[in-house]
């Protein structure tokens, strides 16, 4: 099995080599069958890998069921893999932007001089309309 490969595509493979032994005279039973599949899958099925070769009877189980198996366990997996992948998305844009160009400083002290201005005129307006009275 290749790193993205599904078990689909594995299958695949498998049967077309398979089918060419069993062409040739080369029949592999259903226990061989089973075994080669469980060996063929990547590292990171290990924990499944090791599940089937310890609690399932080689003997017992079809290369049809341990394939079903297996594609309920690849669907779960990527499953998994998107709510990770959706958790990993909210936290990353819980982050707050911060400002710290120079032409945004020069705005906000134009803005601030502009406002002293007005309230200095408003100020002096209020203390000579006081004046008159």
């Amino acid at each position: 099995m290749h790193d993205n490969d599904t078990i689909d595509d594995m299958v695949t493979r498998f049967t077309k080599i398979i089918n060419g032994l069993a062409f040739l005279g080369n029949a592999i039973d259903n226990d061989q069958k089973v075994r080669k599949v469980i060996r063929a899958l990547l590292p990171s099925w290990d924990v499944k890998a090791t599940t089937l070769k310890e609690l399932n009877d080689k003997k017992g189980m079809k290369l049809i069921g341990l394939i079903g198996n297996l594609k309920t366990h690849e669907m779960e997996r990527k499953r998994r893999e998107e709510m990770a992948l959706q958790k990993k998305k909210i936290i990353a844009f819980k982050s707050t932007p911060t400002i710290s160009d120079d032409d945004d400083k020069e705005e906000d002290d134009e803005e601030f001089s502009l406002l002293v201005k007005n309230e200095r005129r408003m100020y002096n307006k209020a203390k000579f309309n006081n004046r008159r009275r």
